[in-house]
């Protein structure tokens, strides 16, 4: 394993697909304040908007990639494990 640091709240490793249902929402993500506006349901299932080809909730601006709404993400990017593909 390397020693190498890793920092999730700027990294943005597991925020780009070019899948528009990458990020389902589970079930335990409803009390999640996530906005409306943020994500779209087809066929009885909620997802996270993915637009430009990375989650709506990236923000990239000052030169990171920062998640802005860490606190209420969503279950599958909670469980995302830092350092992985």
């Amino acid at each position: 394993m390397s020693d190498v640091s890793f920092d999730c709240v700027s990294c943005g490793a597991g925020c780009f697909s070019r899948n528009p249902r990458y990020l389902e929402l589970l079930p335990w993500d409803a009390a999640r304040a996530l906005s409306p506006e943020s994500l779209f349901t087809e066929e009885g299932r909620t997802f996270v908007r993915f637009d430009c080809d990375h989650c709506i909730h990236l923000d990239l601006s000052n030169g990171k990639a920062a998640c802005s709404v860490y606190e209420d993400r969503p279950e599958a990017c909670r469980a995302f494990r830092t350092g992985s593909f």
